[in-house]
This record gives C-alpha cells, sequence and structure tokens, in this order.
C-alpha cells in the first residue's frame, strides 16, 4: 500500500463492458471523502493467512489474477469417500451436528459441510454448546462427487473452537451461471470474518481472502468487495477499511480496483459477513 498517498483509482487496461458497469456503480456509490489508492491488495500465490495482521501490498498489482493459495481448506491427508446421495446431510459424521448445502456448475457438484461434535449439551436452539470452555471440534468440508460416490476433497479443522462456527452459501458470484461454494470462517465478532474461500465444483478452491475482521459483498452485476479493516493490515490506517473491486474476466479472478474508505462509510455497506440476495444459506 502507499501510505499517505492519495490517487485516482487505477486500471491497467480497459474493463470489459459488463465489469465497467460494475465499476462505475461502485465508484458512484463511494464516500465521497473516501481517500483513494489506486492499487490492489492481492498477489499472485501470495500465502495469506488468516492471522493477526495481514500482507503489505504492491503498488503495480491492479488487475493481476488471483487464486486460492493461502486457504486453510486443504486436501484431506487421506482419501475419504461415501455413497452419492442427493441429501447432504447424510455426508454429516456420526457425532457431529451440522448443516449443508450442494453447488452445482460446469466443473462439477460439490457439497459443503460446517459440522460440530455432538459430545456436549445443546443450547436452547438446538446447536451444540461447549459444556465446559474447551470448545467442540469443528469440521468444514468439501465433498465432490464421482459417479456415484461423494468424494472427500477439502477439509479444514477447528479442534476446541469456543466461538462462531463458519458460514456456507452456494452462489452464482460471478453471474455466469456457475454455482460454487462460499465459505467464510469466524471471528469472535458476529457479522465479521477472518476468512473468505469460494471453492468450484471441482473441489478447488478458487479464490482466497484474506478478511481480518471485515466482511463480503456481493454487487448486483457480480463480482466481490471485500472490506478489510486497515488495523488488521501491516502498515494499514487505523481509521480505515479497506476496499477491493475483484470481478471475474477471462476466466480467472482479477482485481479491479482498491481504496481506503473510512470506517463510516464501510459500515454503511455491512449486511453481514458475507451478503448477496441471491445466495442460498447451508441448513
Amino acid at each position: 500500500m502507499l501510505s499517505g498517498a492519495t490517487l485516482a483509482p487505477s486500471r491497467s487496461k480497459p474493463l470489459p463492458r459488463h465489469l465497467e458497469r460494475l465499476y462505475h456503480r461502485l465508484t458512484l456509490n463511494r464516500h465521497s471523502s473516501a481517500a483513494v489508492v489506486g492499487v490492489a491488495l492481492a498477489l499472485v500465490g501470495s500465502g495469506l493467512t488468516a492471522g493477526p495482521r495481514g500482507p503489505t501490498g504492491d503498488p503495480g498489482v491492479v488487475g493481476i489474477v488471483l487464486s486460492g493459495a493461502g486457504a486453510t481448506l486443504v486436501p484431506p491427508s487421506a482419501p475419504a469417500s461415501q455413497p452419492y446421495s442427493s441429501q447432504c446431510h447424510r455426508l454429516v459424521d456420526p457425532g457431529f451436528a451440522g448443516k449443508c448445502v450442494v453447488a452445482t456448475s460446469a466443473a462439477g457438484i460439490v457439497a459443503g459441510i460446517v459440522e460440530e461434535e455432538t459430545a456436549t449439551s445443546l443450547s436452547s436452539t438446538g446447536s451444540p454448546s461447549p459444556t465446559g470452555n474447551t470448545g467442540v471440534q469443528e469440521r468444514d468440508l468439501v465433498w465432490r462427487r464421482k459417479g456415484d460416490r461423494w468424494v472427500l476433497a477439502l477439509r479444514r479443522l477447528f479442534p476446541a473452537n469456543t466461538g462462531l462456527p463458519s458460514l456456507l452459501w452456494a452462489d452464482d458470484v460471478a453471474r455466469n451461471g456457475d454455482v460454487d461454494l462460499v465459505f467464510v470462517a469466524p471471528t469472535d465478532h458476529a457479522g465479521f470474518g477472518s476468512e473468505f474461500d469460494l471453492v468450484a465444483g471441482n473441489g478447488q478452491v478458487r479464490l482466497f481472502r484474506y478478511l481480518g475482521q471485515g466482511f463480503v459483498e456481493v454487487p448486483a452485476a457480480g463480482g466481490i468487495v471485500t472490506y478489510v479493516p486497515g488495523w488488521t493490515e501491516q502498515n494499514g490506517p487505523f481509521s480505515s477499511y479497506d476496499q477491493v473491486l475483484i470481478g471475474y474476466s477471462r476466466g480467472s479472478w482479477r482485481v479491479f480496483s482498491e481504496q481506503y474508505v473510512p470506517v463510516a462509510a464501510a459500515l454503511a455497506q455491512h449486511h453481514g459477513v458475507f451478503w448477496d440476495n441471491r445466495a442460498v444459506p447451508a441448513s
């Protein structure tokens, strides 16, 4: 990031027409006092982690291709499979209670699971709650359909989760007809996340974003806008959120603009840790 810089939004090449409309829609809605920084946050292959501080940006990365590098959803250490069933709840492990959702795209069919162990007392809402302060085990899983089997593609383990569970949706974020899985790992603050993962039908993380204690919005035209608190980034401003517009173009996710916006302006866009009125939440 260019600390203290005030620049106009920078684009290294013309945007596709549908992303041009998206870009201008966001520009018109920006807070008039926002300090604009025309560089992107993400780097190709960057090993970002959901740690207490995010990466320092690079002033030459607007338009660069993003990937799933750095995601904590990773392939399992040993193969696992189950008979295929259209009822994704059958993929929830014995001794666990969970939610699931199925996503279908040209790349394949995947089922997402967020499950928590039930060897604890149940809360009044029926959700697992720890009997003490040791927490419960949480598993975030992605199963991919291969013929008449579900094959485990990705997993993430929280051995002793004492906070909120991960959240999960099925959503056509790119607005291209392909429905992917959206996982958001939470923080201790409801409505704010630490990690965003977009999983395609091939069972691979196509897009990973560090969120710090931020959130994600999906504009009507598609793509995503991430809001990351500056105080969770290296050398980031404590009075602003880092707003990054990411769009899908030419078969890849790419950064189209980045700017710092005042906290009040960012929170005015907040509808939860992930918001898209077309998304289907796990149930």
